[in-house]
Parts: C-alpha cells; structure tokens; sequence
C-alpha cells in the first residue's frame, strides 16, 4: 500500500481521533480531521486524564492498559512538548484491595510518606509506580498540531450530515462545507458514533457514562501521586490546580456533589482548607454495551473503521499506534478479534479496507 495515495478522514477531534491522526499523519497518510466542535470538547474535556495500567488479568482492555505506559512514554520522546506527569498512583479502594496480591501492596507508613498530607492513610494501598497522568485536552491539541505540521488538515465546528456511498462502500462524508471524499472513514467521536452508524443503517451499541470532573484551586502541593480511594480521587493538574472526579449519583442530581466533594477533600488532605471550586463539568464517557473496546471494519460496508472505548486517554496512544499500523499496512497482530465491531454483526465477519 502507498501511503501518498491514500487519504483519511477521521471523524472526532478528542484523545482518540487526535492520536489516530498524529500516528497516521506520521507514516505520510493524507489526513482530514473533524469536530461539530471544538477540539477536545467532549468526553475529553471532562477527563481525569489518569494513564491507568493496573486492571485484572481478565480484564477486556487489558492488553491496552498493560501498553499504555510505554506507548506515552514513547510518545513523549517523538514529541517533546507533550507533557506527561509520571507520579504514580496510590489506590484503595475496594477493587485494588481485592484485586492485587499482598506483596504488591502498601502498608500505613509507606502510604504516609508517599502521601503526609493524608489525614487518615488506609491500612493497605496499592501503589502503581508506573503510573502517570496526562491534561487530556493539552495532549489533544499538542497531538492535533504535531498532525497538521505533518500535513494534515482540523475542520472543527464542522458537522458530518451524511455520507457518500458506490455500492456498500461509504466513499466519504457530507457537512455543511460541502462533500470530503476519503479512502477510509474513521468514526472516533465516542458517544457520536452511535448516531452515525445509525445513518449508515449499521446500529453500535455505545452508551454513554457520566463523569463529573471538578477542578480547583489549592495554595499549595498537596498531592505527591495521584489518589483514587473511596472517599477522594484527587491529583494535581500541570498549574497546581487540584483535579478531582465523581461518580455521576444514581439520583441525577448533582446540585450538592461539589461541595460534598470539597467537603471530603478538606478532611482527607491537609493543605486544601482554603481550597475553592474554579470549575465543575459532565462528560459522557463512551462505553461499548458489552464493556469491550470496539476497534476495526464493521461488517456489510466498507471503508468504515471504528474505534472506541473506555477509558481512551489511558489506552490512546496505544490504540493510535495500533490501528495506524492496521490502515496503512493492513496487518493487525496485536489487535485481538475481540475487540472487532463483527461481535455485534450476524455476519461475524469484517471487511478491510
């Protein structure tokens, strides 16, 4: 395959899309990105933004998780403004408790020398030294520009109204600009691709899984690593911000879900009694029906691929790499066939490129 003669479309200009493009764009595939918004600004924007490699061994996105260190690693060295903070991470909560082999766990004085500023250190913890975490929406735009010094072109506030078709071919998109023409389309807009694959007559069971991420501003370091227990998930942004995430409440409401998270920040931590709300927003994770990634052709019409999954900062860097070499060689080695779009097909079958 000649990389010059081919040219792509991907459709979502959050972590995922951003990686695609940059790993593409990086092996000399023409490159068209697109966003009915702004880069960054869906489930990205809202993300904790936590490079989480700890999952069990029967997890379905372990192998991606269990790449994902390297692959960030590997991306900072390509791209030096791409920032990274490998503090690793202390877990408690019941599932790292229950999870992780005793030899693999914190005891109360480690916790509290990594962690003085804990209050009440739990007895046991796991701590993933590898670990590190990421501004999602700084990576997105870094990733983006670094794709479009290598060629490739951003249309945001852009949206895709229909699709071009010869046969069972989908040969390119509609908006509001006019008709793209493309070799291969590729839908990584999270919760947007449902409604997409709808219009192609092709129904993906994505759902999507609120958030809600909060940020605020703190007088001082507090937090050494990132902390994820049961009663705090917290860690410091870039700019000494302190970010925290939220379950979204069964009951909806989130009226009081700010101060309660502050409130319970204020008696874990030393340091944040000054602390102040700056920012408090929802994102609508993308989580596949069946929990698995879907990544790959989907089945009756070609020249569709798809990739989508939770958690996507973690794993973007990885999937970037992966589904890159996929398009521009056509051979998937590290791609399991589980995660392939046929599952949810009668036909159990995908058609490359």
């Amino acid at each position: 395959m000649c990389a010059t003669e081919k040219h792509m479309i991907v459709v979502g200009a959050g972590i995922m899309g951003a990686s695609i493009a940059y790993h593409l764009a990086n092996r000399g595939i023409k490159v068209t990105v697109i966003d009915k918004g702004q880069p960054a600004s869906g489930a990205t924007g809202s993300s904790f933004g936590w490079i989480h490699s700890t999952v069990s061994d029967d997890a379905p996105d372990a192998l991606l998780r269990r790449a994902s260190v390297a692959d960030w690693h590997r991306l900072e060295k390509e791209i030096p403004e791409l920032w990274v903070n490998w503090t690793g991470a202390i877990s408690y909560d019941d599932f790292s408790l229950e999870s992780q082999a005793d030899d693999h766990l914190l005891q109360q004085p480690g916790i509290s020398q990594l962690e003085p500023a804990l209050n009440n250190p739990p007895q046991r913890a796991y701590y993933a030294q590898q670990d590190g975490a990421v501004d999602p929406i700084d990576a997105t735009l870094v990733l983006l520009d670094r794709a479009c010094g290598l060629g490739a072109t951003l249309k945001s506030q852009t949206a895709v109204i229909g699709f071009t078709r010869e046969g069972n071919k989908i040969t390119g998109i509609e908006t509001s600009e006019g008709v793209l023409q493309a070799d291969c389309l590729i839908l990584a807009c999270g919760t947007g691709i449902s409604p997409l694959f709808d219009a192609i007559g092709t129904p993906l069971p994505i759902m999507a899984s609120p958030a809600i991420l909060l940020r605020f501003g703190a007088t001082g370091h507090v937090v050494n690593t990132l902390i994820s227990g049961h009663d705090i998930e917290v860690r410091h942004t870039r700019n000494g911000d302190i970010f925290a995430v939220e379950d979204y409440p069964v009951t909806g409401g989130i009226d009081n879900i700010a101060s309660d998270t502050l409130a319970a920040m204020k008696i874990s931590l030393k340091g944040t009694e000054s602390a102040q709300l700056l920012s408090q927003s929802v994102g609508q994770r993308p989580v596949p029906a069946d929990g698995c990634p879907i990544i790959g052709f989907i089945g009756d019409t070609t020249g569709v691929y798809v990739a989508v999954m939770h958690p996507a900062v973690t794993c973007a860097a990885t999937l970037g790499r992966m589904i890159s070499e996929e398009l521009v060689t056509g051979k998937a080695l590290e791609i399991p066939e589980s995660y392939r779009p046929a599952r949810f097909f009668a036909s159990n079958h995908y058609t490359e490129l």
